[in-house]
């Protein structure tokens, strides 16, 4: 039954890769409530008196660690890097149990600086993995048909998570969440990664990633829409806890209802972006998924009550979970086979740079005194801009590639599979 299950969601393949799937996606189970409760943590930090520039600086403490993402390959092992991006993943979930205990909005910061980079400084490493371990053919369903296990126990906690906040507050929500978050960390480490795959992950001098923007236009017209599409989440995304806690007056309950029906949207994307991007590819759906993603500062705007947040929670379930896979199967896309470490690094470092400053867009401009309302605006804008930008020809089939980048004058090991 379980198999017929999983090959009608993501496809006949070998054993080996089938084990892998199942062992993550009984890790992605694990991790489920881990991200429930992650989502909570601005609103908990605007309870405790958070400013809209705490929650800004809360926002881009999260992305210290995808800036810094290029340096990890320094620190990765030759062979087994899977087992110590595990250790790292489980020390951010430990992390993230203790901040529950935090009873100031600064203290929930400090533990969010640590353990958001602890979660995405190696971050790189996981793209490598994934695509050594699953077949181009069938990947972006196999990823799928693994965050599916992790939104259906998101559905199942989500509101539970509310109600428990309500009465009982973070302490316990974020304990034992980030306790099984830990758990989850641990199963990736029975992952078989075929040998020199992730496994040994190039140790390449960081100035082998300049030829990679220099060389590659399409690349580079890319990572201009991973800002543009970025900034259009984070130019706003200190105002939406104010638009919840102070314009509507939603509880932690009515929160968490929104957020299920979040939860259920991310479900059903999965399936769907999943199927999609094989039969099509990365590139395509993001061209949709930046324009489906403006409407949900739209929908803040007009807001005037907790039920008009609703297609807002539905569209950012559906959109995350095609992020989710796009951008990882865009990266593989686009990138030579032995440059994905340095594609996804300079990804990551991108995305990194842009949340260190976009959050505060947004509080700098109400500073100026510019309106809620514009701002909201300007966001939906930068999502329009970004669906534009990858309409370009660059992206069209047939495009010319990266030319191969000249040999490093360093030597690396040789990956076995590239």
């Amino acid at each position: 039954m379980l198999a017929r299950i999983e090959n009608a969601l993501a496809g006949v393949v070998d054993a080996e890769t089938r084990r892998n799937m199942r062992i993550e996606a009984l890790a992605a189970l694990a991790l489920g409530p881990y991200q429930a409760a992650m989502g909570f943590v601005p609103v908990v930090m605007r309870r405790l008196g958070a400013t809209p520039e705490l929650i800004a600086a809360y926002m881009a403490a999260s992305y210290v660690g995808f800036f810094l993402a290029p340096f990890s390959a320094r620190v990765m092992p030759v062979r087994g890097a899977h087992r110590t991006l595990a250790w790292y993943l489980a020390a951010s979930r430990a992390v993230f149990a203790l901040a529950g205990q935090a009873v100031t909005a600064p203290a929930m910061l400090l533990a969010g600086l640590v353990y958001t980079f602890l979660d995405t400084f190696p971050s790189p490493a996981y793209t490598r993995v994934m695509q050594l371990i699953y077949p181009a053919r069938a990947r972006a369903r196999i990823m799928a048909f693994v965050r599916m296990g992790m939104a259906a126990a998101m559905l199942v906690i989500t509101p539970l998570a509310g109600r428990l906040l309500d009465e009982a507050g973070p302490g316990w929500l974020f304990g034992l969440s980030g306790g099984l978050g830990v758990l989850s960390a641990l199963l990736f480490t029975r992952l078989r990664v075929p040998d020199g795959g992730a496994a040994g992950l190039p140790h390449r001098p960081l100035r082998e990633l300049w030829p990679v923007l220099r060389d590659d236009r399409r690349y580079r017209v890319f990572l201009l829409t991973v800002t543009a599409f970025g900034l259009g989440g984070l130019i706003a995304i200190a105002f939406y806890p104010t638009v919840i806690v102070d314009r509507l007056h939603l509880s932690y309950a009515e929160v968490g209802l929104l957020s299920t029906a979040q939860v259920v949207a991310w479900l059903i994307g999965y399936l769907v972006w999943g199927q999609l991007m094989d039969r099509k590819s990365g590139i395509w759906s993001l061209r949709a998924l930046y324009l489906m993603m403006g409407i949900i500062p739209l929908c803040y705007l007009l807001a005037g009550d907790g039920w008009m947040l609703l297609p807002a929670f539905v569209i950012q379930g559906l959109g995350s979970a095609g992020i989710d896979l796009a951008f990882l199967a865009a990266t593989i896309e686009l990138a030579r086979d032995d440059r994905t470490y340095e594609y996804a690094a300079l990804q990551r470092s991108v995305i990194g740079l842009r949340g260190l400053f976009g959050p505060f867009i947004g509080v700098w401009l109400a500073g100026m005194g510019i309106p809620a309302h514009v701002i909201f605006i300007l966001a939906a804008s930068m999502y329009v801009a970004a669906a534009v930008l990858m309409m370009s020809r660059v992206f069209r089939p047939g495009a010319a590639a990266a030319p191969a980048a000249a040999p490093s004058s360093v030597p690396s090991p040789a990956l076995s599979k590239e």
